[in-house]
C-alpha cells in the first residue's frame, strides 16, 4: 500500500514518532530517513550539523519540502549521591521554573544516552509524603522533578551510561483513537512522514515544476538552529516549512484566537511569532488546495515559530504549511489522518504546477 493511502501512512508515522529524537540528538531519526530516502531519492546528504538533505528530481527552479526531526526533552544536568536525575529545560529557560503548559511528571521516561536508552518515570514527592513545605509551594521548581531509573547510587547511575547532557523524552506508542492518531513527537515527526510520502509519490514525475529537494532538520525547538545553515548547502530558490498546526476545537484555548480545526485541512499561515511567510507562495498552496480538491484553512499563530523563519532569513522564499494538532508539546499530541492525508495531495499537486512567478 503507498504511504500516501491511510493504512500506509499511519505506518510511517507510528514508525517515525516512536524513534528517539530528542533536541541535540536526532541520529535514530535521520539514520532512518537517509535509508528510506536512499531508495528513491537521487542524491542524499548529510551536513555537518546533521541536517538531512535529498534530491527527488526534476529541473527548474530549487524547492525545499522541510521538516524537523528533533523532539521536546529534557537534559540531565546532575546526578544525586542515591542515583536521581535531576532535569533542565531544553532550550532557553526565561524565568527559572519549569513552564505551566509543560506536565512530564508521572509519564514513563526513556533516557537517551551516548551509548544506548534506559528505561525510567519522571517523578516528583506525591501522596501521604507531600504535607507542609511542599504543599505550600506557589511554583513548581526544576529540582522538584526528577527521572527515577530504579538505581540505587551515583555510580549505578553511570554504569548505565548516563551522565550530565543525557536527554530524557516521554515514552508512549503511537495508536489510533477514533479517527484521531495519538503519540509523541507529532511535532514533528508526521510533517516528515507527509514529507515522505509526498516526495515517493514525485519520484519520476515527468511534470515536476521544480528541482525537487525534501529536508530533515536538527535542533529546530531550540532555536531554529539547525535550518539555518541549509541554504549554505544548496541555493534553494522556495521552501515550504511543514509543521503542526494549532487548534482552538477543545476546552482551553479560545477559538478567536485559534480557529483552526482539526479534521479541517491542512493550515496555511501567513504568520507567526518569529515572521511574516511569503504571501506569494503561501497564496499558491492555497491555490494549490483548491486544485487538487483539498479543505484548507488560513492562519495567524500566536506563541509559535517554524524553521521557516531560518530560511527567510538567509533569502529563500518561504511558506508554512501545516496539518492541525492538537495538545501541542504533550505526550498525547493528536492529529486526524484525513488532515495528514489531504496535505500529502496539496504538495503533490502544487509540486506538479508551474509558478506564475518563476516559470
Amino acid at each position: 500500500m503507498r504511504p500516501s493511502d491511510g493504512d500506509g501512512l499511519f505506518d510511517l508515522v507510528k514508525t517515525l514518532t516512536e524513534l528517539t529524537g530528542p533536541v541535540g540528538h536526532e541520529d535514530a531519526v535521520q539514520e532512518w530517513l537517509s535509508r528510506r530516502w536512499g531508495a528513491f531519492a537521487g542524491e542524499v546528504r548529510h551536513t555537518r550539523v546533521g541536517n538531512l538533505l535529498a534530491r527527488i528530481g526534476g529541473s527548474g527552479p530549487r524547492l525545499l519540502l522541510f521538516a524537523h526531526a528533533d523532539e521536546i526533552c529534557l537534559v540531565v544536568k546532575s546526578v544525586t549521591d542515591d542515583g536521581f536525575l535531576h532535569l533542565w529545560h531544553y532550550g532557553r529557560d526565561a524565568t527559572g521554573y519549569p513552564p505551566k503548559w509543560f506536565s512530564p511528571v508521572y509519564q514513563p521516561a526513556l533516557v537517551v544516552t551516548s551509548t544506548g536508552t534506559v528505561d525510567g518515570v519522571f517523578a516528583k514527592a506525591s501522596g501521604h509524603v507531600t504535607g507542609g513545605r511542599l504543599r505550600d509551594k506557589e511554583k513548581t521548581e526544576w529540582n522538584d522533578w526528577f527521572v527515577d531509573v530504579g538505581a540505587r547510587s551515583r555510580d549505578e547511575v553511570e554504569s548505565l551510561g548516563i551522565f550530565a547532557g543525557a536527554r530524557v523524552i516521554w515514552n508512549p506508542t503511537t495508536r489510533r483513537l477514533g479517527r484521531n492518531i495519538v503519540g509523541k513527537a507529532m511535532d514533528d515527526r508526521a510533517a516528515l512522514a507527509i514529507v515522505t510520502a509526498a516526495a515517493e509519490r514525485l519520484t519520476g514525475e515527468e511534470s515536476l515544476a521544480y528541482e525537487l529537494w525534501v529536508g530533515s532538520t536538527v535542533q529546530e525547538e531550540n532555536g531554529l538552529i539547525g535550518a539555518s545553515s541549509l541554504a549554505d548547502e544548496v541555493a534553494f530558490d522556495r521552501a515550504i516549512a511543514v509543521d503542526v498546526g494549532l487548534t482552538g476545537d477543545h476546552p482551553g484555548p479560545d477559538p478567536k484566537d485559534f480557529p483552526s480545526k482539526l479534521g479541517a485541512g491542512p493550515t496555511v499561515v501567513y504568520q507567526d511569532a518569529s515572521c511574516h511567510y511569503s504571501r506569494r507562495l503561501s497564496d499558491e498552496l492555497v491555490d494549490a488546495a483548491r486544485r487538487a480538491a483539498v479543505p484548507v484553512q488560513r492562519a495567524v499563530f500566536q506563541f509559535y515559530g517554524s524553521d521557516g523563519a531560518a530560511l527567510l532569513r538567509r533569502g529563500v522564499e518561504t511558506a508554512l504549511l501545516t496539518y492541525p494538532t492538537r495538545y501541542t508539546h504533550s505526550p498525547i499530541e493528536t492529529v486526524d489522518e484525513r488532515d495528514l492525508l489531504a496535505t500529502v495531495d496539496l504538495l503533490y499537486t502544487f509540486a506538479r504546477s508551474h509558478s506564475k512567478v518563476l516559470a
